[in-house]
């Protein structure tokens, strides 16, 4: 659970901004960095944003296609390790790695939340493109990316060498979900090379780009209508009003 004697309301400096913790009425706590909800802290394992129940629900399906569940995921944009805490305790077998380019946040991370000790989790401070790009080919089985600045994806990682990189660093069967930021009347940025799968995830109205919000993009390098017809079954039952589109990223 969260530590005791963290101080909420109060700005505290990091390296790109500051951060603030906000009580919330639930019981959990949200972190703030430069006025932007981050991630939330709970002492249970409940999910509160709805693009990382997107993500999870994706890995779950993933998960259970394959024989072996003792797999290493990088999450480039660690903030407070919400979805790596969580997947180390649902898949207990798995394995992670979560980078964040803001040094300071990931130190606090660790202070604040009973996160899993390494190898189980490693945090470090490190560019999301740079953490891809040292890696050795064929070395990572999942690859999250859930990071913003303000509320919009850096360029550099949305690019089309982070997702050459994002390719080339799988393993055979491997998964990518991207967590992109969805704008009414912009152009669609993101066209993932070389996956022969990509599947959308989000509101109606997001995918639509009809109202501003989170789109997650879940790419394979083969194809797989097993995993869209799974996620097509979550967001079914999803409490918002959810969308799966198999050709969202050509559009």
């Amino acid at each position: 659970m969260l530590a005791q004697g963290v101080l909420r309301n109060v700005p505290i400096e990091v390296s790109t901004g500051w951060a603030e913790l906000r009580d919330e009425t639930d019981g959990s706590v949200t972190v703030y960095v430069n006025g932007v909800p981050s991630s939330t802290l709970r002492a249970d394992f409940e999910l509160d944003f709805e693009y990382m129940r997107h993500e999870a629900a994706a890995i779950a399906a993933w998960d259970a296609s394959r024989a072996d569940s003792a797999w290493l995921a990088l999450h480039i944009g660690a903030a407070a390790c919400t979805l790596p805490r969580y997947l180390a305790h649902v898949h207990v077998q798995s394995r992670h790695i979560a980078v964040d380019i803001d040094v300071t946040l990931a130190e606090l991370a660790r202070r604040w939340w009973d996160l899993p000790r390494s190898p189980r989790l490693r945090v470090r401070a490190q560019d999301g493109l740079a953490a891809l790009a040292e890696r050795g080919d064929a070395s990572l089985d999942l690859i999250v990316r859930d990071a913003f600045s303000g509320d919009a994806v850096p360029r550099h990682l949305e690019g089309a060498d982070w997702w050459r990189h994002a390719r080339r660093v799988l393993r055979p069967g491997g998964l990518v979900t991207a967590n992109l930021a969805v704008v009414p009347g912009a152009a669609q940025r993101e066209a993932p090379a070389g996956f022969a799968s990509v599947v959308a995830v989000g509101e109606h109205a997001v995918l639509k780009r009809k109202r501003r919000g989170n789109v997650v993009l879940v790419a394979r390098t083969e194809p797989d209508d097993s995993l869209t017809r799974a996620l097509s079954r979550y967001a079914a039952s999803a409490p918002l009003p959810t969308g799966v589109d198999p050709n969202w990223a050509q559009k």
